[in-house]
């Protein structure tokens, strides 16, 4: 991969507090770690319309300094569900979490890679 060209996908994500749903958008480095670099409000039919979902992001996650955190209500970190896989957002300093997307809960534990789906609204 050449130094200045960028891979880029969205995967979704809803927020632990509101439960609207949102895109974090990532990009691979060319240090093969994939970034957090943005984040915005989609609806289920925009989501769906620009094809978020069709992707698989694998490996090493890091969120980047300039990442904003949820739109909804600015958690800067995200959980990746052990049921379903999708994402939350998290704020950091809890222990816990509950799914947005399937109810699950449990504590969080960190992790060296992830498999990341854009989709699955």
């Amino acid at each position: 991969m050449r130094e200045d060209v960028r891979e880029a996908n969205v995967v979704l994500a809803k927020c632990r507090k509101s439960h609207r749903m949102y895109g974090i958008r990532i990009e691979r480095r060319t240090d093969n770690v994939w970034y957090c670099t943005w984040a915005f409000p989609i609806t289920e039919t925009g989501a769906s319309n620009e094809g978020y979902g069709s992707t698989m992001i694998s490996g090493r996650v890091e969120t980047d300094p300039e990442y904003p955190g949820c739109p909804y209500c600015g958690g800067r970190g995200w959980v990746s569900c052990g049921n379903c896989g999708k994402l939350t957002c998290w704020g950091n300093d809890e222990n816990y979490f509950t799914c947005t997307w399937c109810g699950s809960s449990g504590e969080v534990t960190a992790a060296e890679t992830f498999d990341l789906q854009g989709g699955g609204y």
